[in-house]
């Protein structure tokens, strides 16, 4: 099981990786700014969760083998842009999608991941915990990227962004604590909640579902 949940959760740092340092490179950031703001969008969010509710020490500084994996993700992502600059430009608007697909998948595994730290802390009979470590893991770390590029958090504006990240949260939350009783096992249920968030946040972007506004 702790292999399952090693996989989801590179895979979850890879997604981030990747869409933090697509929108480093939008933001025209240098190689520095490219690895610190996929950093930043794939731990962000756990550092921001753990420093709020004192789970000590914060996962981020035990989490080398991230750190490295999101540094490689983002050198790469960097090289590519930089060595097909002209494709890069012409294909933005197909480059944005495509980076929407990979924070899409970050945030559906790092809101199941978030919920399951809230286990692991033994929280589970408190619902509202649990879920917003979920929110707050998946949500914050772009938050912190779009504050240090100067923009407009994707959370207060991008098509249900943060509604998706807690119906994913939420759903893994309720198939948890009535597994026994469904027979249903750990990570199929936490497979079924990131599917939620994901599924969601395609389907939003698919069909520009938002968010009333007051003034459009």
């Amino acid at each position: 099981m702790e292999l399952f949940y090693t996989i989801i959760e590179s895979i979850g740092v890879v997604a981030f990786s990747v869409s933090g340092a697509m929108v480093a490179i939008r933001r025209k950031t240098d190689l520095f700014g490219v690895i610190l703001l996929a950093i930043i969008t794939t731990l962000g969010g756990g550092l921001t969760r753990d420093v709020i509710f004192s789970f000590t020490p914060p996962a981020f500084f035990n989490s080398k083998e991230y750190l490295l994996l999101s540094t490689i993700v983002s050198v790469i992502v960097f090289l590519f842009a930089r060595k097909f600059s002209n494709t890069y430009l012409q294909n933005e608007t197909r480059i944005e999608h495509i980076n929407d697909i990979f924070d899409a998948l970050g945030l559906g595994i790092f809101a199941v991941m978030g919920v399951k730290v809230a286990f692991e802390q033994g929280y589970e009979d408190n619902a509202l915990i649990s879920i917003t470590c979920g929110a707050i893991t998946c949500i914050c770390g772009g938050m912190l990227r779009d504050v240090l590029t100067n923009s407009t958090p994707f959370v207060l504006v991008k098509r249900i962004y943060a509604i998706a990240a807690i119906a994913g949260a939420s759903t893994y939350y309720l198939l948890y604590i009535y597994s026994e009783s469904i027979g249903l096992e750990d990570s199929f249920a936490m497979i079924l909640g990131l599917a939620v968030t994901f599924i969601l946040r395609v389907l939003a972007m698919a069909f520009k579902w938002n968010m009333p506004k007051a003034i459009k």
